[in-house]
């Protein structure tokens, strides 16, 4: 069947901002007093969660106890300190090739992503990434790696699961695409059974371009 859109990951998918996230809660934590040397602690193990549960998990470890109040608190910074920096990047290539053939053969364009709608957003306009939908962590009750968000995606989109790719970079999205019925998987540097295993917006360019005229 023909592909009519794609679902897409965010963070690390579209856009290289593992470091951005890590820095701002690296710069909200210095606010009250609590070093993060991002050489030493090992937050690769959060990546992927939305805000609020990185942010129980990691205080957690240090054994820090917050209020609803100071979460509230310290989310709000955080979102803060990560928008401004979203403004400093820019689009590579690869992804402006993979944006050009959206536009091109006007495939519907999902972007589901476990961040707050305003983070999101930032990052979207700072790369000029234009697209039919987006789902935050705002949107729904239930964030990857459950399908709730997918399946939000596929509704709102109107197509059919044969009709759509999956696009990600972890498990987390992997789990999520195949609870949710999408069997045409693509993930960034990640090997996994039920996926394609792609380096670059640019290998799925090209596998989604051969697709699209054949």
């Amino acid at each position: 069947m023909k592909i009519k859109g794609i679902i897409s990951d965010l963070d690390g998918t579209l856009a290289d901002t593992k470091n951005l996230h890590f820095e701002a809660w690296k710069k909200t934590a210095e606010k009250f007093g609590v070093k993060v040397d991002l050489k030493i602690n090992n937050l690769e193990k959060f990546w992927g969660l939305k805000d609020l549960d990185f942010l129980i998990k990691y205080t957690k470890e240090l054994n820090i106890k917050l209020d609803s109040n100071m979460i509230k608190h310290i989310l709000s910074l955080k979102s803060q300190e990560y928008q401004q920096l979203a403004r400093s990047i820019k689009p590579d290539k690869c992804l402006e090739n993979f944006l050009s053939l959206i536009s091109k053969y006007k495939l519907k364009f999902a972007i589901v992503t476990s961040s707050m709608k305003n983070d999101a957003r930032a990052v979207l306009e700072a790369l000029n990434i234009k697209y039919d939908l987006l789902i935050s962590s705002d949107d729904v009750k239930n964030v990857k790696p459950d399908p709730e968000p997918i399946i939000l995606a596929i509704e709102k989109l109107g197509l059919k699961k044969e009709e759509i790719i999956g696009l990600g970079d972890s498990i987390y999205d992997i789990i999520a695409y195949k609870k949710a019925g999408l069997d045409k998987i693509f993930l960034i540097n990640q090997d996994y059974a039920d996926a394609i295993k792609i380096h670059s917006l640019c290998d799925i360019s090209n596998l989604l371009f051969k697709e699209l005229i054949s």
